[in-house]
């Protein structure tokens, strides 16, 4: 009756964790966010953030998450202190010297004041 106890207690602790684990992949898919796809006009480098100027497409994204409140920016930023830094500033010039339409992920705000939302993934096409 003792293992039978254990077991129940392990099974319950495990139910905890998947669900605690499910809800935090569905918050972080909710807050995230990706725009329908512009040309990049300018990369404007500073010493703590990048900001991305994106020109045309469908840009909407929820105007309530950052300072600027648009809900349609044409300004992204990227931070030097994302672990993908280097990844995510590299392939927005090679788009930009490429003249191709890039997509965003964007999740959060960043740049200055924290106006202008997060890229956190960008999809590089046509």
């Amino acid at each position: 009756q003792a293992c039978n106890q254990i077991f129940i207690q392990g099974f319950k602790m495990i139910k905890k964790i998947i669900i605690g684990m499910s809800a935090l992949l569905i918050t972080t898919h909710v807050f995230a966010q990706r725009t329908e796809g512009g040309k990049i006009d300018s990369l404007n480098v500073g010493n703590y953030w990048t900001q991305v100027h994106i020109n045309g497409g469908n840009l909407k994204v929820n105007k309530n998450i950052c300072g600027n409140k648009s809900e349609t920016p044409q300004f992204f930023a990227i931070e030097p202190s994302h672990p993908n830094y280097e990844t995510l500033h590299s392939t927005l010039l090679a788009a930009q010297l490429g003249n191709k339409t890039v997509k965003l992920l964007t999740n959060g705000c960043a740049g200055q004041n924290g106006n202008y939302p997060r890229i956190v993934g960008i999809w590089v096409t046509d």
